[in-house]
């Protein structure tokens, strides 16, 4: 049980399936609903805006998580170990729920019949995900009440701070923290390792709310209390608790940790609010982008692969007005980036830290754009998609498209620290697009 914890495969699979239910659905209806009733109409829009909902609230928390946390020390890896799997699990709860009002839309019985297996797999993982949390008690001899599982469940499922708005504590952004009382009671509620690693100076360790009904007992219920953790997803269930002790004002602190380091940004600040590690150390070789790469690269295979294997099967038509659009596309972004490379000469390189001995390019297209190769190759992925006629590929290049914004806002943060000269090119230059963006 431990070996099947500690791998990703299950998520993978269960991602891989999903992709397999959506293409067996459009395949075996079109994606053309079947004669539905009221209560069929009610169940497809109520699963469709809880799992839009949920899908949004997601992507923006790993979104976050990989702009600012991996690049933040070498110990990044105690984040993923430890935080991954639950920052991803709401993504997860947003795809059961988005294919169940698919299936109830199209009443596919092959796509029934993979959603009946996902929902196997995700009821499993998130038994897992229950497990670990509650085996985190035990480490180093950690006392004290394991989290409510009610509480526990929701916050894996939705992701969200519903549950500690709804149970009365007060969410608080990270920049508006100096307004609390110097004596509030800091509660940090992460793993040891995650605590020793950066923490507000004023906090106390309490991992997954181990040990804080007896800590209650000395404090006064009058007196303020601010619950952290890494991103927000661990802290509601403890506030919650805290509020239910009987103390007047809880505050939970909104996307936890991660907002706070990113608004520090290298600032030694003092006082309890204070982190205890600001600085980051951004020349990692473009470790911290391993993630995102084979993210774009596995969906831009995928795509390869989808989009030819879809015009096949389903024989769409695409005009041949729609094939020339698409040609030229997919050969203008091939052009620029050739144009690309050429500009950067020596200093190409595949991580996101130039060279020790690199210069900053802004000759040639750099000129007018900072990321003409990123624009390159979403430019070229846009004229394949058109010139195949593919439908199913568009959800693909999209996440893939904003993976690359990912990575190009990351790299900036990295070029502004080693060239000066960088903040004033990016204000002369575009993004990815000129006039644009």
């Amino acid at each position: 049980m431990e070996w099947i914890e500690e791998r990703r495969f299950i998520t993978a699979f269960f991602y891989l399936l999903a992709l397999i239910a959506v293409v067996l659905t459009g395949l075996d209806t079109g994606f053309s609903p079947r004669q539905l009733t009221t209560l069929d109409v009610i169940s497809v829009v109520i699963t469709a805006l809880l799992g839009g909902f949920l899908l949004s609230v997601s992507l923006f928390g790993l979104i976050c998580y990989f702009i600012f946390i991996p690049s933040l020390s070498h110990d990044s890896h105690v984040f993923s170990t430890v935080h991954g799997t639950q920052l991803i699990h709401p993504l997860t709860t947003s795809i059961v729920l988005g294919l169940a009002g698919l299936c109830i839309f199209t009443g596919s019985r092959p796509a029934w019949a993979l959603w009946g297996a996902l929902l196997v797999i995700y009821i499993f993982q998130t038994a897992l995900i229950v497990r670990r949390v509650r085996k985190e008690h035990l480490i180093d001899g950690l006392t004290g009440p394991n989290p409510g599982l009610f509480f526990l469940l929701l916050n894996l499922i939705l992701g969200a701070e519903v549950v500690t708005v709804a149970a009365g504590a007060r969410p608080l952004p990270p920049w508006r923290l100096n307004t609390l009382p110097d004596d509030t009671w800091i509660v940090d509620v992460r793993t040891k390792p995650e605590f020793y690693w950066n923490r507000l100076q004023g906090s106390e360790n309490y991992p997954w709310g181990a040990g804080i009904i007896e800590a209650a007992k000395g404090k006064s219920l009058d007196q303020p209390v601010l619950v952290t953790c890494l991103s927000g997803h661990r802290s509601p269930s403890v506030a919650v608790m805290l509020r239910k002790l009987g103390f007047k004002t809880v505050y939970n602190l909104n996307w936890g940790l991660i907002y706070l380091v990113l608004l520090e940004r290298g600032r030694k600040t003092d006082g309890p609010f204070g982190l205890t590690r600001p600085h980051r150390n951004p020349n990692r070789r473009g470790k911290d982008l391993k993630g995102i790469s084979i993210g774009y690269v596995t969906l831009q295979f995928i795509i390869l692969i989808l989009a030819p294997a879809e015009h096949s099967i389903r024989h769409t038509y695409v005009s041949g007005l729609q094939q020339v659009i698409g040609a030229v596309l997919g050969f203008g972004g091939l052009l620029l980036g050739l144009l690309s490379f050429r500009a950067l000469g020596r200093n190409f390189r595949v991580y996101a830290a130039p060279r020790r001995s690199g210069t900053l390019v802004t000759r040639g297209v750099y000129s007018h754009v900072r990321h003409p190769m990123y624009s390159a190759v979403i430019i070229m992925f846009a004229g394949y998609l058109l010139y195949f006629g593919s439908l199913l590929s568009i959800p693909l290049w999209l996440a893939f498209s904003v993976l690359y914004i990912v990575k190009a806002v990351k790299e900036e943060q990295i070029l502004i620290e080693r060239f000066p000269e960088y903040e004033q090119y990016r204000q002369k230059t575009w993004r990815f697009i000129p006039f644009i963006f």
